[in-house]
């Protein structure tokens, strides 16, 4: 168990955006201080520290606790704003399982830790004495009593003392009104025991500065619940309080962390990619903290942990699909987002703490979850995918879309195996007409029944030289195989184009797929599901694989300038099942 150590002395990592460097001493009107730290010396700024009164919301909860005596009072007396606290359980104590109950409980035995750092006094009549440090031991309340003095915080929500544990209906009114809770806090605080600092040398300089340890972020217990993802979305402001820094949300980078900062906007795909990497100590959990994010939702799931979960994933599912079926935007895994870090936790050192391999095995792929969910691949974090198709319902586990579709019923082509094309079979590498404004593309002409005209698909783009072409021969290959799932593809029809730098032609890209295509299985390009996200000349459209009498999904096809091609199809809508 790791439990939490706090520092009393906080120190913020300096402003990116002032010029004065870390290592400056410079005071410019304000007081910067040095501290010793594992006999380092460093430079930085003071904490900054909530407004003497907090503004008061609309919305107050039924219980806060009261920081200066942490005694639980009712939120209608309490006449200024609060703040809310997000922190993992199971760094709030030994977490235990009632043999009667059933409930998991915690026992707090006092043990975690508040750190006095040393320092130096003046000493009468003259001269300097050095206090050591000191280590003061504390339950998990006085722990953060200490925090919300430190930064002038009144009063706090947090749900181990503003909510009866052992009242089921109180709790699980209290799960209902969380989005108003957190929403409403003046500002979020996020307890991260892990989060910490890496230490870098100055270039050609004796002194160091310290930067935000991203990875101890990442890999944190508080960033694997699924709890602490809801609260950070729903929260308007958040402050990171960490070993021994503190970081407010405006310091993290925009790109590596979008989820903490205030234009970010969350829709079911943004929601799904960081949902499906988190963890709860109950299954049930993982539905009712995601709904929390749309409250919309939250009013047509009951909320009950006696339901069973299956059924209530098979329930949230289907809803979230009603509401958006930007559902189907996912790919196959291009990172470790779903492998979480799994080290060995320590008490001494609540730094080295993370996520357990038993604790991770509650994530979402053990759930028997139909393909439509995504739960086999990946969504996207930036989100941001639309669409204007409605024609689709759910029932139960079954997605069922009408719509046109694009697929090669006969699977018959020249190229049906990889042994049937060689480099002879591509045309030859033009050798003339070379300039530096333009490049050569291979592109295959093909036709669909009920077309007027051929259209054009490029095979390998931006090619240079020959020798480009004999060491693409197996993408190449690769490329047309593809293509042969979805329309007729003749050798005869590959051929040269010269092309503009500054102008594409148009390509279907099937490389983010959660399987590779095969030659034996038949697939649909879903033409009228159409996607557009940051940019709507590159929309996305959805692959299935027919699999008995349904269909799986298997992701989205990213594709440049093709809408013309499927557009001029004479196909005809067809109901699709998926499973």
């Amino acid at each position: 168990m790791a439990y939490v150590t706090y520092k009393k002395t906080q120190y913020s990592v300096y402003k990116k955006e002032r010029e004065i460097p870390v290592w400056c001493t410079e005071n410019n009107g304000e007081s910067y201080k040095t501290i010793d730290w594992e006999g380092i010396r460093r430079y930085s700024k003071p904490p900054k520290k909530m407004p003497l009164i907090l503004p008061k919301p609309d919305f107050m909860p039924n219980y806060l606790v009261r920081i200066s005596d942490m005694k639980v009072v009712q939120g209608s007396e309490v006449h200024e704003g609060y703040c809310a606290l997000s922190y993992s359980w199971n760094q709030s104590g030994e977490i235990t399982k009632n043999e009667i109950t059933g409930n998991k409980e915690r026992i707090d035995q006092g043990k975690h830790r508040i750190i006095f750092p040393a320092k130096m006094v003046r000493k009468k009549p003259r001269g300097r004495k050095r206090i050591p440090r000191k280590v003061k031991f504390v339950t998990f309340e006085r722990l953060i009593q200490e925090i919300c003095k430190d930064f002038n915080i009144k009063y706090i929500w947090y749900d181990q003392m503003c909510i009866d544990q052992t009242n089921d209906e109180e709790k699980h009114g209290q799960i209902s009104q969380m989005h108003h809770i957190y929403r409403n806090a003046y500002c979020t605080i996020a307890l991260v025991p892990e989060l910490g600092t890496d230490l870098c040398q100055y270039l050609y300089r004796e002194f160091w500065r310290s930067n935000i340890s991203y990875s101890s972020l990442i890999h944190s217990q508080w960033m694997k619940r699924m709890w602490t993802l809801e609260e950070t979305i729903i929260s308007s402001k958040m402050l990171f309080v960490g070993y021994d820094h503190h970081y407010w949300w405006y310091r993290l980078d925009k790109l590596m962390f979008p989820i903490f900062h205030e234009l970010f906007h969350c829709d079911v795909t943004t929601a799904l990619y960081y949902a499906h990497t988190r963890i709860s100590t109950k299954e049930h959990d993982h539905v009712f903290a995601f709904a929390n994010i749309f409250p919309e939702i939250l009013k047509e799931i009951k909320i009950d942990y006696k339901q069973d979960i299956h059924e209530l994933m098979i329930q949230f599912y289907g809803i979230l699909a009603k509401k958006d079926i930007s559902i189907l935007t996912f790919r196959g895994k291009t990172a470790d987002n779903y492998e979480p870090t799994y080290e060995t936790p320590s008490s001494d050192n609540p730094k080295n703490s993370s996520t357990t391999k038993a604790e991770c095995e509650g994530t979402i792929q053990k759930f028997d979850l139909p393909t439509w969910t995504g739960v086999y691949g990946e969504h996207d974090k930036s989100g941001s995918y639309k669409t204007s198709f409605k024609n689709y319902t759910v029932s139960g586990r079954v997605l069922q879309l009408t719509c046109k579709g694009l697929t090669n019923n006969e699977h018959y082509t020249e190229i049906s195996a990889h042994a049937s094309i060689t480099f002879e079979d591509i045309p030859s590498f033009p050798q003339k007409g070379m300039n530096f404004d333009s490049l050569w593309t291979l592109i295959v002409r093909v036709q669909f029944q009920g077309s007027t005209c051929e259209k054009c698909i490029s095979i390998m783009p931006s090619v240079a030289g020959e020798s480009e072409v004999t060491q693409n021969v197996e993408y190449i290959i690769q490329k047309l195989q593809e293509l042969s799932h979805f329309m007729p593809i003749n050798k005869k029809k590959l051929q040269w184009i010269k092309t503009r730098l500054d102008i594409a032609t148009p390509n279907i890209f099937f490389d983010g797929l959660t399987e590779t295509l095969d030659n034996f299985s038949q697939y649909v390009l879903l033409t009228e599901v159409r996607f557009t996200g940051l940019y709507d000349n590159h929309p996305y459209y959805p692959i299935i694989k027919k699999n008995g009498d349904y269909y799986k999904a298997i992701g989205i096809c990213s594709t440049f300038g093709v809408d013309d091609l499927l557009n001029d199809m004479a196909s005809e809508k067809q109901m699709f099942a998926i499973l």
